[in-house]
């Protein structure tokens, strides 16, 4: 057998899918005790913008390796803490019923190609937005379910939560929405961002006090990371930006990524998407109330997040450690001028935008 450690690395977005295969089917013969095969060997999915995404099935008959399954391979060398992050909310959360899959193995450095990596149960059928855009759906249920999804998860008592997460060594402030903002400020020691200080000053000067009681919250909600099988959700997947915060915060998140972001990425869909935001707005508000203040503020946050990366992806001599990954959707001209749009509308600031957006 290889040894771990020796073993080749890969470059961070361009892995060897045979030297994957090979690994993994190494690691997990080691961790069943017993050699196994590939049933269906791993095979690249889509989506995961910080993992190498595999579908694949081993030959164990039974326990946590039987079954379809999902590698994730983190694409930075130091994120087996974020593997460790998520496989703690998602065992949390599938042990209390709701429909995420259960992570079975979480492997740190040196992993698989000097990365780390989550094997978790793999969900079946296909995202909601494939139904949205292949003409199976009933675009008039789809908000209302995806909204109907959403609050049920705001209506997870925190605290098993909070105690699982904790019981893995985590503390529940690992799961803050204020350290991704928080880093934000880096950028604002380069000149290049000097322009958008404003909205920066704007949102330390509003910024809330969340609720004593925070609600579960998933980071990234929206049709893509939804799963439906024969009509039912399956599960929800892609749980990088977990966290415990405002129900409005998680809102806000969806609304920004399909009424801006998506757009983007569909722009012949741009009018359907307006009108599944406003229909999943509404129909969850029919099941939990929100604090429009605090919706208003978390876009503004969102969508600044966004923008000011997505300047950094698009402006030339901007310190390489501030630049996104490539593909980042927020360099896209349109998103950039929607998302500027939304946040002067709401804070009463210009958004400069950069050269050619």
């Amino acid at each position: 057998m290889t040894d771990r450690a020796s073993m080749p690395e890969f470059p961070p977005d361009s892995p060897d899918d045979e030297a994957v295969s090979t690994a993994l089917l190494e690691q997990l013969s080691a961790e069943a005790g017993a050699g196994l095969e590939f049933v269906d060997a791993p095979v690249r999915l889509t989506g995961g913008f910080e993992t190498f995404t595999y579908g694949f099935r081993v030959s164990a008959e039974s326990g946590p390796l039987s079954g379809p399954l999902v590698l994730r391979v983190f694409r930075e060398r130091g994120a087996e803490t974020q593997g460790r992050r998520e496989a703690a909310f998602q065992n949390a959360l599938a042990g209390l019923g709701y429909p995420v899959p259960r992570v079975v193995l979480q492997v740190g450095s040196p992993g698989i190609g000097g990365r780390p990596f989550n094997l978790m149960k793999r969900v079946s059928g296909r995202p909601m937005m494939a139904d949205l855009f292949d003409g199976t759906a009933d675009l008039e249920s789809v908000p209302g379910r995806l909204a109907r999804l959403h609050a049920s998860l705001h209506e997870i008592p925190p605290a098993p939560v909070i105690e699982a997460v904790e019981g893995t060594g985590f503390s529940a402030d690992a799961f803050s929405i204020w350290h991704r903002l928080d880093r934000l400020g880096r950028y604002f020691d380069e000149p290049e961002f000097e322009g958008l200080r404003p909205v920066w000053d704007w949102l330390g000067e509003n910024r809330p006090e969340e609720r004593e009681t925070p609600a579960v919250c998933h980071g990234d909600f929206h049709p893509g990371n939804v799963m439906v099988d024969d009509g039912a959700v399956s599960g929800v997947i892609d749980w990088p930006g977990a966290s415990f915060a405002d129900a409005e915060h998680d809102v806000a998140v969806t609304l920004v990524l399909v009424g801006v972001v998506a757009g983007g990425v569909f722009p012949e869909a741009r009018d359907m998407l307006q009108g599944f935001r406003s229909a999943y707005l509404d129909a969850y508000e029919q099941r939990r109330a929100l604090d429009h203040g605090l919706l208003e503020y978390y876009e503004v946050m969102r969508a600044f997040i966004g923008f000011v990366r997505g300047t950094a992806a698009v402006t030339p001599g901007v310190n390489a450690d501030l630049l996104p990954r490539g593909g980042y959707p927020w360099a896209d001209a349109w998103v950039m001028q929607q998302g500027a749009a939304r946040i002067g509308e709401i804070t009463g600031l210009a958004v400069p935008l950069p050269e050619g957006a």
